[in-house]
């Protein structure tokens, strides 16, 4: 049985235990948990060059104010370490400075997807699902708690729908 407060950890070592297993699956873990995020604002940029600009700076906007506002301002107040720091994990990559809790990455990630749905279903159903898979590699590669990459959807969300309303 699971206690509450063992569920992060257990969680945490499901998902990172398959990390050093096989190198393929290391390398794609790496890939996506560093580039793929870039790799989407790119996409995102060129794709609304033959839309609307609007398809890309609302999103933009919303991923800077949920990581640069609202994850900064949860920052102040709770300072959350990182598994490496308190529990033994396969780090596949160097471990961020900053808090752990909400994970940047997510929050940002995701509030483009959900303000993508504003614009287009089909694209915000794409980045959805891809910033799954950033977010849930930031757990595989030993940076993250699942709780952090929670957090970070719940700000994303909110930041998506805060931003689409005031704009």
């Amino acid at each position: 049985m699971i206690n509450n407060m063992n569920v992060d950890l257990y969680f945490l070592n499901l998902i990172n235990g398959f990390a050093k297993r096989y190198l393929w699956l290391d390398y794609l873990g790496i890939f996506f948990a560093e580039y793929l995020g870039y790799i989407l604002i790119a996409f995102l940029f060129f794709y609304s060059l033959g839309e609307n600009i609007g398809i890309f700076l609302i999103p933009i906007l919303a991923g800077l104010f949920s990581r640069f506002a609202l994850n900064e301002l949860v920052y102040l107040f709770y300072k959350r370490k990182r598994p490496p720091d308190v529990t033994n994990v396969n780090l596949l990559i160097k471990k961020p400075k900053y808090p752990s809790f909400p994970s940047g990455h997510t929050s940002f990630l995701f509030a483009m997807s959900f303000s993508l749905f504003f614009f287009n279903i089909t694209l915000g159903i794409v980045f959805f699902v891809l910033s799954f898979f950033v977010s849930f590699s930031r757990i595989f590669v030993g940076v993250h708690w699942p709780a952090d990459i929670l957090s970070g959807i719940v700000a994303g969300l909110f930041s998506a729908f805060f931003i689409n309303k005031i704009i």
